[in-house]
């Protein structure tokens, strides 16, 4: 900010009054005025004071006025500063702990029913879009490799990742093969690959079928060539998406425009997962607000995102997707919550 380092008590107050106009806002949808402030929060300070305060706020580019007599509002600068100062120490509340509590207390569910159902949930509790990525199948353990013979040359290649998550491919093959040759290459391979993720099944497949040894044992050869129907499943992940209607009732996208870039952007299954995945190559929780985000369609929309894991392994990831006037002190805890609950049932 602006800050005058010989003068502390007016950076503060700068401070105060830039967090208190954000959360008017964010509760009320409309610009800020004055008056309002200082009914609202006790700053110690008139309104001619936060009238001054606020043109030096708005020469700082965190404020703007949408119109001559009207208050003001809060630009990208100042929701970064709010969510860097205040949003990112919150903490989620009861009730929002309670619900995520219950939604994953049932050990008999089936863990992907669990994260198709999860973005339906951080919608209801936030009214904005929420997306959920499956595990990544790469970064799963491998557990159990399985062939069956289904007629002359052809084969039913069946993977079961930790989780239970189970994979099946019909591989067509050079030689015919008794299912008691298909058992010996499936325990061949459960032996060779036990503790492996699927990446690094697949990394070690391909480097043994480049070993001369690979040329001239057939056994070896067939068994390596059907394992390498895992690379099929590697890089395969599902994305759940919840709550664009109820998104579209936030004031902001009463425009059009706004309205088709929201809609647009949650069409595009690629794009929203490539935002998911970068959100994986970062520590926790990341917060991108407009023009942060690297697609353009959301650069009217903040993210707020955070990676799930099993032990230090990043699997998947959640995101909530809505206007730059997010209640972010509730949000951001409240996908950090998810996100951990979710993490819980993975080590589980």
């Amino acid at each position: 900010m602006n800050q005058d380092s010989g003068n502390t008590t007016l950076a503060k107050r700068r401070h105060d009054l830039l967090l208190a106009t954000v959360q008017e806002f964010i509760s009320t949808a409309e610009p800020v005025g004055s008056a309002q402030i200082v009914a609202r929060h006790q700053l110690g300070v008139r309104a001619a004071m936060v009238r001054n305060l606020m043109a030096e706020l708005e020469d700082g580019g965190f404020l703007r006025q949408p119109h001559t007599s009207a208050g003001r509002v809060p630009t990208e600068k100042a929701y970064r500063y709010y969510v860097d100062n205040l949003a990112a120490g919150a903490r989620i509340g009861f009730e929002d702990r309670a619900q995520i509590e219950l939604h994953y207390s049932s050990a008999a569910r089936d863990l992907s029913a669990i994260l198709r159902d999860t973005p339906r949930l951080l919608s209801l509790l936030t009214g904005q879009a929420a997306l959920v990525m499956s595990p990544r199948l790469e970064a799963s353990i491998l557990e159990q490799v399985n062939f069956v013979r289904l007629r002359e040359k052809q084969v039913l290649a069946v993977f079961i990742a930790e989780k239970g998550s189970v994979q099946n491919r019909v591989v067509d093959t050079e030689r015919d093969h008794s299912q008691d040759e298909l058992d010996r290459m499936a325990r061949y391979l459960n032996e060779s690959l036990e503790g492996r993720t699927l990446d690094e099944a697949c990394k070690w497949i391909a480097a043994q079928l480049k070993e001369e040894r690979a040329r001239y044992d057939h056994f070896m050869h067939d068994a390596l060539a059907l394992g390498e129907a895992i690379s099929h499943y590697a890089g395969h992940v599902d994305l759940y998406v919840e709550g664009g209607l109820q998104a579209l009732e936030q004031p902001e996208f009463a425009d059009r425009g706004k309205m088709r870039e929201l809609l647009r952007a949650l069409e595009d299954k690629s794009a929203l997962l490539e935002l998911l995945e970068r959100s994986l190559t970062r520590d926790g929780l990341t917060v991108s607000i407009g023009s942060e985000n690297y697609d353009p369609r959301l650069a009217s929309l903040s993210v707020v995102a955070a990676s799930y894991v099993s032990g230090s392994t990043a699997l998947g990831s959640l995101a909530i997707v809505g206007p730059l006037r997010m209640e972010y002190d509730r949000v951001i805890p409240l996908v950090e919550y998810t996100a951990r609950a979710i993490s819980r049932l993975m080590d589980h």
